[in-house]
C-alpha cells in the first residue's frame, strides 16, 4: 500500500479511528496506547513478571523484528546474500519516516538494509528488505505471518513490514516476546547486530534508537525499540549478565527514557531471583518454505565468505558505497500541503554549553535529513523563553515536520517558526 507523507500529519485522527475500530473487534481489551510489560529467563523461557502481557496493542517497529528473522533466515539458507543488492521500489521510498530516503530504482545491498531496519529503524528500508526476501511487499506479509502462527503468536497480526499503526496490524507483549526470544535463540550469529551503538550504511553513520538502554545498562544486548502516536514508546530488550539472561518486552511508555527505565528496573529484580545455572532450552525448527530469491534482488561480483559471526559480515565494508543525494521535499509527496521555508527550533536548554554538548548529537540523529542543508544555516540561539535552542533556518516545511516527528520520538522539543517577511 502506498503512503505518503501526509499520514505523519494525520496520524493522530488515524490513532483514535484505529483504536475505535480495534475495540469493536476485540472488546476492552484495547485501549489507547495500552501499557504492559513482560520479562522472561531467556534460556528457558520462563516467565518471571507480566502486566497486560496477553493484552492487544501496538508493536510499531518492534514489528521490524520479524522482518530481520526472516531476512537472517533467508540468508543461512542461501536464499539471500548479504552482497546481493536489492532494488529499491518506489513502494518503500513512500514509506514515513523513521527513513532513509532511499531512491526508486536504487541499489543497496542486503547488508545495508539489514543495518538500516535493525539501528536505525528505517522505514523504506524494512519494506525494501521484504520486497527483497519475498519479491513484494504483499507476499511478504503473507510470510510474516505464517512464521508467526509456527512461532506460536497466537494473537497478531502483520499488516506491513515496518510497524506503522494499519487497521488489523496488532500483537501482544507475550507475541512479541516469543518473537525476540526466536531472534536471539536461532540466529545468535547474527544477534550482535542489535548491541551495537553505532554502525554505518550506505556511507551515512547512524546511530542505535536502542542508545540509552545499551548505554547505561549493565550487560544490555539489544533488541529493538518501536514508537506510534498509538502504541507509545516500545522496547524489547535483553540483558547478559554471566551465564544469566533476560528478555523482556515494554509496551506503551510515555517517552523513550521513561521505556528504557523500565525495563532496566524489571531487569534488576530479575536478575536477583534466576539461578546463575540452567540449560538453554532449544526450540523446534520453524522449517519456513524455501522461496525463490526476489526480482528485486541482484548479484554483485563478490565471493560471500562464511564467517563466524555477523558481526564479521556486517564490518567487512565495501568500496563500491551508493552515491546519491537525498531529496527530502519532493520524495516526501505531502498530499495538499503547499510548499514554503520555515525555521525549526529543536531542544530547551538553560544554557549555550549545554546547547553546544547536545548539537553533536542532535546532527548525529538527523544526519540523513540535513544533508544538503548548508552549515551556516544551523545555529545555537537564544529563543522567545530566554532559553536556548537549536535553530535550522530557511528549510522547507516537510524537511521541518520530518525533523519534528524525529525529535518528538526522542522526548525532544521541536517548534517549526514561520520566517517573518
Amino acid at each position: 500500500m502506498k503512503r505518503s507523507l501526509s499520514y505523519i500529519y494525520f496520524q493522530s485522527v488515524t490513532s483514535i479511528i484505529l483504536i475505535i475500530l480495534l475495540a469493536f473487534i476485540y472488546g476492552s481489551e484495547v485501549s489507547a496506547k495500552t501499557y504492559a510489560y513482560i520479562v522472561a529467563d531467556a534460556r528457558d523461557g520462563k516467565i518471571l513478571n507480566s502486566h497486560n502481557s496477553k493484552q492487544i496493542i501496538h508493536p510499531a517497529s518492534l514489528t521490524k523484528m520479524m522482518t530481520l528473522y526472516l531476512a537472517f533466515d533467508a540468508i543461512r539458507y542461501g536464499r539471500l546474500k548479504l552482497d546481493q543488492k536489492a532494488i529499491i521500489s518506489k513502494n518503500a521510498t513512500m514509506e514515513p519516516p523513521s527513513k532513509f530516503w532511499y531512491k526508486p530504482g536504487q541499489r543497496v545491498s542486503i547488508r545495508y538494509l539489514i543495518r538500516a531496519s535493525a539501528i536505525r529503524s528505517a522505514n523504506d528500508a524494512a519494506t525494501a528488505l521484504g520486497e527483497a526476501i519475498s519479491g513484494s511487499e504483499k507476499k511478504f506479509i503473507k510470510d510474516m505471518n505464517i512464521a508467526a502462527k509456527k512461532m506460536g503468536m497466537k494473537s497478531t497480526k502483520f499488516k506491513n513490514a515496518h510497524g506503522l499503526t494499519e487497521i488489523g496490524h496488532y500483537s501482544t507483549a507475550k507475541d512479541m516476546l516469543l518473537l525476540a526470544r526466536r531472534l536471539m535463540l536461532d540466529y545468535p550469529e547474527y544477534f550482535n547486530i542489535f548491541s551495537r551503538l553505532e554502525t554505518t550504511a550506505s556511507g551515512k553513520k547512524i546511530r542505535n534508537t536502542n542508545y540509552k538502554f545499551l548505554k547505561q545498562y549493565k550487560g544490555a544486548s539489544g533488541i529493538k525499540t518501536g514508537y506510534t502516536n498509538a502504541a507509545g514508546h516500545n522496547l524489547a530488550a535483553s540483558a547478559k549478565r554471566g551465564d544469566k539472561q533476560l528478555i523482556g518486552i515494554v509496551i506503551g511508555t510515555n517517552s523513550s527514557s521513561e521505556r528504557a527505565k523500565k525495563i532496566m528496573g524489571l531487569f534488576d529484580k530479575a536478575f536477583k531471583i534466576i539461578p546463575m545455572k540452567k540449560n538453554i532450552s532449544k526450540l523446534a525448527p520453524l522449517n519456513l518454505a524455501k522461496k525463490t530469491t526476489s526480482t528485486r534482488v541482484v548479484s554483485v561480483a563478490i565471493p560471500l565468505l562464511k564467517p563466524k559471526s555477523f558481526d564479521l559480515m556486517l564490518e567487512s565494508e565495501r568500496k563500491e558505497e551508493i552515491n546519491y543525494t537525498k531529496k527530502r521535499s519532493n520524495e516526501a509527496a505531502i498530499d495538499s500541503m503547499e510548499i514554503e521555508n520555515v525555521n525549526v527550533q529543536i531542544g530547551m536548554y538553560t544554557n549555550v554549553v549545554s546547547a553546544e554538548k547536545d548539537m553533536p548529537n542532535i546532527l548525529l540523529l538527523n544526519i540523513d535529513l540535513l544533508t544538503g542543508v548548508d552549515n551556516a544555516s544551523i545555529k545555537i540561539r537564544q529563543n522567545k523563553e530566554k532559553k536556548y535552542s537549536i535553530f535550522v533556518n530557511n528549510i522547507t516545511n516537510v524537511l521541518a515536520e520530518n525533523l519534528c516527528v524525529r525529535a518528538k520520538s526522542q522526548d525532544t522539543s521541536c517548534d517549526i517558526l514561520k520566517i517573518s517577511r
